[in-house]
Order: structure tokens, then C-alpha cells, then sequence
């Protein structure tokens, strides 16, 4: 089964990956951030890090929002991951505290 690229429907695939990845991507630094005993303060070595690593994950998640077949696919995937990951993101933080 071979399936070609399109560019059809690419309005829907960089919103998703706009609006949902935006929130997917502040919910994996939460986590990361949880995880890794981040600090607040911003000149930090790990604020540092997880700053730059939300501009490399939804720089990612922007990118390759064009490999979902559809926009309501992109949506329903993103969608999905951000339920997962704003979960992970409670546990971790109710585990921290």
C-alpha cells in the first residue's frame, strides 16, 4: 500500500499543531520540569534547558504535523497526547508534593 503526501488540508494540520502542540509542549515541560527538580528561577541551568527544549518540541511537533493523513486525524492525536501528557504532568507533580 503506498500513500502519497499531499498538501491538501494543511490549514487544519498547522493549526492543530499550532494550538494543541502549544499545550502539548508546555504539558512535556511540566513534566520534564517535575521530573528533573527544576527550580523557579529563570537564569538556572534547568529553566534554561527547559525553555529551550519547548522551542525544540514544538519546532518538532510543526514540522511534522504534514505526516498526519488528515486535520481532524492531527487533531484527534494531539488531542489524545495531551490528555495523556497533562495526566502524567498531575501525577508527577502530586508525587513531588
Amino acid at each position: 500500500m503506498t500513500t502519497t503526501l499531499s498538501s491538501r488540508g494543511w490549514l487544519p494540520k498547522v493549526s492543530a499543531a499550532s494550538l494543541a502542540g502549544a499545550v502539548l509542549t508546555m504539558g512535556l515541560t511540566g513534566v520534564v520540569g517535575c521530573l528533573s527538580g527544576s527550580d523557579s528561577m529563570p537564569r538556572s541551568m534547568s529553566a534554561q534547558f527547559l525553555m529551550w527544549l519547548a522551542v525544540l518540541v514544538w519546532v518538532a511537533l510543526l514540522g511534522s504535523c504534514f505526516l498526519f493523513r488528515s486535520g481532524r486525524q492531527a487533531w484527534l492525536v494531539l488531542t489524545g497526547a495531551n490528555i495523556l501528557v497533562w495526566g502524567v504532568n498531575v501525577l508527577a507533580r502530586a508525587a513531588v508534593l
